[in-house]
């Protein structure tokens, strides 16, 4: 939704920034603004990757993303709702574990987003909820969560918080995609970084994201566009 329709559904004016986040550049905290039209921009961007997935109309997806995550998780739940996809919500921290574990027991799940490695290790003790991540495409695990899941037989994908931006894996596998139109990734240095090259109301320039990490630049076979990031 734009902010004119935004406005219009409200019956009045609404914030000129879609939101506000908070991201970690070292030790320093950097805050960040969202514009209304690099949302709407990540939104279709969202679509293109759960398009190569074959997510949509009547699939079911668990999403475990904090509010305070909504700069990077809000693009991708919009476009889950444009697609009519049925979500239901979970924490990612070890408390919550049984609701994650109750919610794969009693419906039947398409994906995950967002799972941590306390979600991964609490839910891997359970048999049952074991066999039913087998069946997850994907399974969208944070960088932590990686390892315990691939030990445990599973094929995670990378979903990974790089700055300002999100970084997504496709079914390949071969490294996190980000919209290549608003965000370029380099080799540096201090290793992979991040720079603005979209419209955006908050710019950074050779941001590290990725200290161990490595570029992939062959063409991915899933046919998104540019480099993948394949974090250490």
């Amino acid at each position: 939704m734009s902010r004119a329709s935004m406005a219009a559904a409200l019956g009045g004016p609404v914030s000129p920034l879609f939101g506000i986040g908070l991201y970690l550049d070292g030790d320093r905290q950097v805050p960040f603004d969202i514009g209304w039209a690099e949302f709407a921009r990540d939104v279709r961007w969202a679509h293109r990757v759960l398009a190569v997935w074959g997510i949509g109309e009547a699939d079911h997806v668990l999403i475990s993303t904090p509010n305070f995550e909504g700069p990077w998780a809000s693009p991708l739940v919009r476009a889950l709702r444009d697609r009519r996809v049925v979500h239901s919500n979970a924490e990612p921290y070890g408390w919550d574990v049984r609701r994650s574990t109750t919610f794969l027991r009693l419906l039947s799940f398409r994906a995950f987003v967002g799972m941590s490695e306390e979600t991964a290790a609490g839910l891997l003790q359970q048999d049952d909820c074991a066999e039913a991540l087998a069946a997850l495409a994907p399974i969208w695990a944070r960088p932590a969560a990686i390892r315990p899941l691939r030990d445990a037989g599973l094929d995670p994908a990378v979903f990974a918080m790089l700055g300002p931006a999100l970084g997504l894996e496709c079914p390949q596998r071969s490294g996190a995609h980000v919209d290549p139109a608003e965000w370029r990734l380099a080799e540096g240095p201090d290793g992979v970084t991040l720079s603005t090259v979209g419209d955006r109301a908050h710019v950074v320039r050779d941001l590290v994201v990725g200290r161990t990490a490595a570029l992939e630049h062959t063409p991915c076979p899933c046919g998104l566009p540019g480099p993948r990031i394949r974090l250490g």
